[in-house]
């Protein structure tokens, strides 16, 4: 029986990401999600609610428990219109495939940022702190509130900043164009998540 050595795994490594590479994305994106939906399912069995505002009529009491369900097709959605934006303001020549793959990545590392509130929040909850003493300690100006909107900011900014070095894969010749675009398709996906994760 041969043994596989470190040059065989690598080379399969290798082979597998050239040959299925809208799979490895959409993994990632899967993992991302399974990541939120965890920490929703324990901010519903804590009985939790959203704290931000939620679009009228949606009911904020389940909203957790809702969002278990909903948040990995939201996830993919997201992936699909960003890349559609990318697409649609881009040129000629470019193949959807690279377009997702990159897509996947400029989305999928600022909502692992972003989860880390939520998941720090879950963390508590879990524990024991009550929904109240944690929006307390997030109210008052300090560290806990700094760090907390730190990380959406470093998120909304990631997330731009990712889209425009997609973007600049498509339109290779005009930098503005470039911003223009990654900049259209990181709102798209920031004013999602924003309307609807919580």
């Amino acid at each position: 029986m041969s043994s596989v050595t470190l040059d065989d795994l690598k080379a399969r490594h290798k082979t597998f990401k050239r040959r299925h590479p809208m799979r490895r994305e959409a993994l990632f994106l899967v993992s991302i999600g399974l990541l939120y939906a965890a920490t929703s399912a324990v901010l519903a069995l804590a009985g939790n609610v959203p704290a931000a505002p939620v679009i009228a009529g949606l009911d904020i009491d389940n909203y957790y428990a809702w969002q278990i369900v909903f948040v990995l097709p939201l996830i993919f959605a997201v992936w699909v219109l960003s890349s559609g934006v990318l697409l649609a303001l881009g040129t000629m020549g470019c193949h959807r495939s690279d377009v997702l793959c990159r897509a996947s990545r400029a989305w999928g590392w600022p909502l692992l940022l972003a989860w880390v509130p939520s998941a720090v929040e879950a963390a508590f909850a879990a524990l024991g702190m009550g929904q109240a003493e944690w929006v307390e300690i997030l109210s008052v100006p300090g560290p806990w509130q700094t760090a907390y909107l730190a990380f959406y900011t470093a998120a909304a900014s990631v997330a731009v900043l990712k889209f425009v070095r997609t973007a600049r894969t498509i339109h290779k010749r005009s930098w503005a164009t470039s911003v223009a675009t990654g900049v259209a398709a990181a709102i798209v996906a920031i004013g999602v998540f924003a309307l609807f994760v919580r």
